[in-house]
């Protein structure tokens, strides 16, 4: 079982998201404003293992055609698929490490400017 609680550190603040909810083999952690969710699962089908790391944030702003003030949220999320056998933990390890490293400012930059 992961620490409890977690933290995420955004823009320079740390974000404490204790354990709220444990349902089988996924996990809730949340900051005490409900703002922020940290959600951590894994599931197992035809011979694989899909584990899921999600984060989701939440804000509350004006909509720019009706002037309201709605709750909209914003989620990241990382999904291995890994085999039963074949491709072992070091070496998905080693996967993410790269995909993290090439997600870099300019990479994400790009990305959410609609570039494929």
């Amino acid at each position: 079982m992961l620490a409890d609680p977690q933290t995420i550190t955004i823009d320079g603040v740390a974000v404490s998201l204790p354990r709220i909810k444990i349902e089988g083999t996924k996990t809730t952690y949340q900051s005490a404003d409900g703002l922020h969710r940290l959600i951590v699962s894994y599931t197992e089908a035809k011979g694989n293992t899909r584990y899921l790391v999600r984060y989701e944030e939440d804000a509350v702003s004006s909509d720019p055609i009706s002037a309201v003030n709605k709750k909209v949220s914003a989620d990241v999320y990382l999904v291995i698929d890994q085999p039963s056998f074949g491709i072992d933990d070091t070496r998905v390890a080693k996967v993410c490490a790269g995909l993290f490293s090439l997600l870099d400012a300019t990479m994400l930059g790009k990305v959410l400017g609609n570039q494929t």
